[in-house]
Order: structure tokens, then sequence, then C-alpha cells
């Protein structure tokens, strides 16, 4: 891979899993930011994206979203904090091999936030 076309593979990837959480939509409703992403390469055979939280049920304020060999997903919520100028991490949660269809639904049941905008419907 040439070195002008890694950062677009490593954007698409970045996108795709984005995609899969729900998009601008989920940046919205759960404040996801600081994304971060690393595609495939030598030193790193799989891809990821990684986020900061704002506050939540579970305590963890990062998310490190891996896709796996088999295009599942590896989610890892934990808290870091610099101690020291080092960091600290703590209260780690790893859940392996989850599917697309489970990746947003995961999300709500560690941090409890909705991560699709609500449709609202006009009746009459």
């Amino acid at each position: 891979m040439s070195e002008e076309t890694a950062p677009i593979v490593v954007v698409e990837e970045a996108y795709t899993i984005l995609q899969h959480l729900g998009g601008r939509g989920f940046l919205l409703m759960t404040g996801a930011h600081n994304l971060f992403a690393a595609g495939c390469s030598e030193s790193n055979p799989l891809p990821w994206l990684r986020m900061d939280l704002q506050p939540n049920q579970a305590g963890v304020n990062r998310l490190k979203i891996t896709v796996s060999a088999t295009d599942n997903y590896r989610l890892d919520f934990y808290h870091q904090e610099l101690v020291d100028f080092k960091p600290v991490i703590t209260n780690e949660q790893v859940f392996e091999e989850v599917g697309v269809e489970n990746l947003a639904q995961t999300f709500r049941e560690v941090t409890g936030y909705e991560t699709r905008m609500p449709r609202i419907i006009r009746i009459g």
C-alpha cells in the first residue's frame, strides 16, 4: 500500500466502524469525542477506532473497538487517567466477538446511553 492511499484506508475503516454504531447520530446521542483510528499495517494487523466517552453508569471514559479477523468486533471499555504522567487503566470491561447486530446493544448495556436518535412520527 502506498503512503498516498494509507490515510484513505484508515478513514474508511474507522467510518465503517462508526456507521455500525449509528454514525453521526451515535456521536450526538452519546457525546463521544476525540476519535482516533488506526488501519491495517505490518505492526498493527487489525484496524481499530478509539473514542473518549462522557461520564456513564459503568464509570468508563474510553472505548476501543477493534475489528477481528472474523469481521466481528472486540470492545474494550476502560477508565484511563494519567498518574505522574503515566496512563493508568482501571475498570476494564472486554467483550470479544461482538457481531455488527449487537454492537450498539452492547454499548447501551455498558454505558446506559442510547446510540440512535429517536424517530418522531407525527400522527394526524
